[in-house]
């Protein structure tokens, strides 16, 4: 008999987020193994990506609630001739302890914002379970996808209302990092544990997020469910490859926590000894955080190299990886937080091109390091061991230019086995046997 299954996720399809991506695609396949599958979302708003609309095909009921947590700002007016401005006298700039307080003030007012939205969400999602009780009842389980908070707040509210549902916790992050404010670290930590203690299984992206979310008696119904990708999303062998010697990175920088700059140390040697030309690199990125990556690659001559692509749709991401020669990954392994799992990893491992991974942190062999070795994925380098792994890059990469410079394709044989595990299909199988334990 096919189950019910509610998705509570405040990013679902089409909002244009990486963090749509997991409840999305796990909708779409759990419909498709033959289960009965309602979505609990946000009225779609900002900015849109509709790549994954199909998935609206396999949705039995769609609940949108209009309660967005922040709204979006509205995109930059177009630019106009400027007009001639009368002379005014700059105030003096703060001071850098000034600045430093400043910022931090305005990350604890958004910090907060989020998560008195959060609640305003799951206000809402609790008068519409009330207005229609019998049917939020008779679901088989419910699966809430964090983050953001809102989703798994609805998560505690459907458990209070519903008790007989089966509730899986999904942790795409924990709750708690290291950026987390001081003011909401408390409010944070106790939704978590509450969490934690009233779900009846929990799942987190990686063991690194595991050993940090779970602990206890929520250790013993937590299992580790990693993110997945779908073959069906792009055609590759339709996509020609791009000729140039190139690197490619999308996504955000984290204000430069994601750091690119041990493959431009490796990229500046090499041309001091001669043997790359910087006129032949080009490095593409994608995303919204260009002036970030700039100042990394100026330190080391190479911003020239920088092709700005902008914030690219889903769709537009893929053929970009697809197309490349190498394939940038930037994360971190620290004490305080380590298991950093970017959901792009997934995407790259389908785009089936050469990995660099970068890790920085001081905790050795991440996580995404010894899937990489695993899966004979690329090459990898780590703050923590950096004196050889910064020689192992730069052979790495010294090798591929002079295939390059031959004409000849980056030596690549990846283990279809590691590749085939994180196809979606296991991750929605995974799901499927959680619900009916």
């Amino acid at each position: 008999m096919n189950k019910r299954i509610l998705i509570i996720s405040y990013n679902f399809a089409p909002r244009h987020t990486v963090g749509a991506i997991r409840p999305t695609k796990l909708a779409q396949y759990l419909s498709e193994a033959g289960e009965k599958v309602d979505v609990v979302t946000v009225k779609p708003f900002g900015e849109l990506d509709h790549s994954m609309d199909g998935v609206f095909e396999h949705i039995d009921r769609l609940y949108e609630i209009d309660c967005p947590i922040i709204k979006e700002k509205a995109p930059a007016p177009a630019a106009t001739k400027p007009q001639a401005k009368p002379e005014v006298r700059s105030a003096p700039a703060p001071a850098p302890r000034m600045k430093g307080l400043v910022k931090k003030l305005k990350r604890e007012i958004y910090e907060y914002r989020r998560v008195s939205g959060s609640r305003r969400f799951a206000a809402e999602f609790k008068k519409l379970v009330k207005s229609d009780l019998d049917n939020f009842r008779s679901y088989d389980a419910v699966i809430s996808s964090y983050g953001p908070v809102a989703s798994h707040l609805c998560g505690l509210e459907m458990k209070a209302l519903c008790p007989g549902v089966k509730w899986i916790a999904d942790f795409r992050d924990p709750m708690v990092v290291n950026a987390t404010t001081r003011l909401t670290r408390r409010s944070r930590l106790k939704i978590q544990r509450r969490v934690c203690k009233k779900a009846d299984r929990l799942v987190a992206v990686s063991e690194g997020y595991s050993d940090k979310i779970f602990e206890g008696e929520a250790k013993n119904k937590s299992c580790v469910i990693y993110n997945g990708f779908d073959r069906r999303d792009i055609d590759l062998p339709s996509v020609s490859p791009d000729k140039s010697f190139n690197f490619t990175y999308v996504g955000a920088l984290y204000d430069g926590k994601r750091d690119i700059s041990p493959l431009f140390a490796v990229l500046s040697r090499l041309e001091a000894e001669g043997i790359i030309e910087k006129e032949k690199v080009r490095f593409n990125y994608a995303g919204s955080a260009f002036e970030v990556l700039r100042g990394q690659a100026k330190k080391y001559g190479l911003a020239d190299c920088l092709y700005d692509l902008g914030r690219l749709d889903r769709d537009q991401c893929l053929k970009l990886q697809a197309a490349s020669r190498h394939l940038v990954l930037a994360t971190w392994n620290e004490e305080k937080e380590g298991g950093v799992f970017p959901g792009k990893f997934l995407e790259y491992i389908m785009a089936g091109r050469p990995i660099i991974s970068l890790v920085s942190g001081n905790v050795p062999s991440s996580e995404v390091t010894r899937v990489i070795e695993r899966g004979r994925l690329g090459v990898t380098y780590e703050d923590a061991t950096a004196e050889d792994d910064l020689n192992k890059l730069k052979n790495y990469v010294l090798h591929d230019y002079l295939l390059w410079l031959g004409g000849e394709p980056p030596e690549f044989d990846p283990d279809e086995s590691v590749v085939s595990s994180f196809d979606f299909r296991e991750t929605a199988k995974r799901f499927e046997e959680l619900i009916a334990e």
